[in-house]
């Protein structure tokens, strides 16, 4: 029994958010929406706004989780048990064996800018950058005290930087005159119309574009991890993931937290339930501002060139989107943000999904070892996986493989968070815990989205 701790601030707890936003700014923002306003012009622009705003539903109630019991997403799984939560585990380890696609996506801005090594191919220098990239950027995991506030802060970094530039770019006479037919679809859900040129392989492309519309699928559970760490609510209680040559005293050794049906602790959680509410808004806005505008310019920039991002240049073509306003300088600052981009996703999940998998060892069979222990584990399989994994297939392809399975990822899993926090929890925590009614309506909603998406994909390709 523990008491439910204060909330210290809005502006105190704000982190998570900019994790989630930077991380999703790497796929969905940068390559899908981009490549379909480039290939497709509107076609598909008056989805994207939904496909953004949706998710701020799925964040909702698994950061819920975390906070209610101070555990990650994973354990409430597993307390389901083993027939749901093993079979889900396996769709998700599958599904993160091709993380190196993120780094290899960064590899290619990095060789167009700098043509070294000369010589190389395309998919030579590309995969000469991923290295680099990849081994240069796991010493986050070295040194830092305690990981996640390293993440956080070079996310918030990462984030400033290219809304800044893209919104700088979006204000050039070059593209403003595309802005009001842009913008009249963008918010304009009724404006989605089927292209008569349509390209029956950019089906996985469009179902990773509306995964990638935020995290999407199983990426979005790391969400839990991060509020874990930041100590939200019973959260505050837990150990801290630590560098792995930082010296580690502390016994981790996870327990069942409880809080009473008390005055003081209902006032706690509205100050909690009005964090969680404001963090997961501000993640989906900043995702839907900078995917707008990556779209936007895409529309202005690229479409009337018929060009668009693909193969071992998947990062590369999107440099006009500075190049327009600030000629040479503007291409190179786009591409050393763009590998930012790609490497900071890169870095975010291998840390969010090596903790996923070692709470869900540790729950599971711990071999006598603590979380600790397991996340290192997997932090090392992830990034060796990741070296072998990006000289398998171009980065698009990486990348489309995790995004076909999140649609399916959420499909599974949003029935098990609706049934632990609506039915489960509020049998062993105070009443007050308990979700309104109408958020009912919103969740399923959400499951309901997704369920059409897979349908749609399953119908179109078999």
């Amino acid at each position: 029994m523990k008491k439910l701790p204060k909330m210290p601030g809005l502006w105190l707890m704000l982190g998570p958010a900019f994790v989630w936003a930077a991380i999703a700014q790497g796929s969905g923002e940068l390559i899908w929406w981009p490549y379909f306003a480039a290939k497709y012009g509107l076609a598909f622009v008056g989805l994207l706004l939904p496909a953004s705003l949706i998710q701020f539903f799925i964040n909702r109630e698994v950061s819920r989780y975390t906070a209610i019991t101070g555990k990650g997403i994973w354990s409430g799984f597993l307390s389901l048990g083993g027939l749901f939560a093993y079979p889900l585990f396996l769709l998700c380890f599958v599904n993160f064996l091709w993380l190196g696609g993120y780094a290899s996506a960064g590899g290619t801005a990095l060789f167009d800018l700098t043509s070294f090594p000369a010589g190389f191919s395309d998919r030579g220098g590309t995969l000469f950058w991923a290295y680099v990239l990849m081994i240069g950027f796991s010493g986050v995991f070295l040194f830092s005290k305690i990981i996640y506030k390293s993440l956080e802060n070079f996310m918030k970094i990462v984030s400033a930087i290219t809304i800044v530039g893209l919104i700088f770019t979006a204000l050039q006479p070059q593209v403003r005159y595309a802005a009001g037919e842009f913008f009249k679809n963008f918010f304009n859900p009724l404006s989605i119309t089927w292209p008569k040129t349509w390209d029956t392989s950019d089906s996985s492309h469009l179902v990773t574009a509306i995964a990638f519309a935020g995290m999407g699928g199983f990426l979005n559970l790391l969400y839990s991890y991060w509020m874990k760490d930041k100590g939200v609510g019973m959260a505050k209680y837990t150990e801290k993931v630590k560098g792995l040559l930082v010296k580690d005293e502390s016994i981790d050794e996870e327990k069942d937290l409880i809080f009473a049906d008390t005055e003081e602790n209902k006032i706690m959680w509205k100050g909690w339930l009005k964090f969680l509410n404001f963090d997961s808004l501000l993640a989906v806005s900043i995702n839907a501002i900078t995917a707008g505008l990556t779209t936007f310019l895409a529309f202005a920039i690229l479409f009337p060139q018929g060009i668009f991002p693909s193969g071992w240049k998947i990062t590369v073509i999107q440099a006009q989107f500075f190049e327009s306003s600030l000629g040479q300088a503007g291409r190179i600052l786009f591409l050393l943000v763009a590998s930012a981009f790609m490497i900071d996703t890169w870095v975010g999940l291998v840390d969010g999904v090596a903790r996923q998998f070692a709470d869900f060892v540790v729950k599971v069979k711990s071999f006598g070892k603590n979380f600790r222990f397991w996340y290192y584990f997997w932090l090392g399989f992830l990034i060796i996986t990741s070296l072998i994994t990006i000289a398998v297939a171009q980065p698009g392809a990486l990348i489309t493989i995790i995004g076909v399975i999140s649609i399916f990822g959420f499909v599974f899993y949003i029935p098990a968070l609706w049934y632990l926090n609506y039915v489960k929890l509020p049998k062993i925590y105070p009443s007050f815990i308990k979700p309104k009614k109408w958020e009912n309506f919103t969740l399923w909603g959400s499951w309901l989205f997704y369920f059409a998406v897979a349908v749609w994909y399953l119908i179109i390709v078999f």
